[in-house]
Formats: C-alpha cells, structure tokens, sequence
C-alpha cells in the first residue's frame, strides 16, 4: 500500500496527480486527525468510515 496522504509532501502531491485523482474518488474513509478522505482507509493515518447517508441540513 502507498504512504498515508497525511505523509504526502508538497512534490509528491505535483508529481502523482492522477494517482491522487485515483485515491480521492469516491471516498469512503476520512481521516479524524487531518480529515483527508479516500476511497481505501490504507491511504489515511486514522481512518474512519465515512457515514453514506447524510442527513438533510
């Protein structure tokens, strides 16, 4: 599995932008310490699952 986003460095990030792309679709985890999400909780420090069903604001 790759590095946790929360390891990204800032040429990591310019260099991997369709990787990032890829990661980030359709998240399904967020991460509770610095709530970046991804779709793969091997990509976050922290994962939790992301709650599917919102309610109404």
């Amino acid at each position: 599995m790759a590095k946790a986003l929360c390891k990204w460095k800032k040429k990591d990030i310019e260099k991997s932008l369709h990787e990032l792309a890829h990661i980030v679709d359709k998240p399904r985890f967020i991460c509770k310490d610095c709530a970046r999400s991804a779709h793969d909780k091997g990509f976050l420090c922290k994962a939790i699952t992301l709650p599917l069903n919102h309610p109404p604001s």
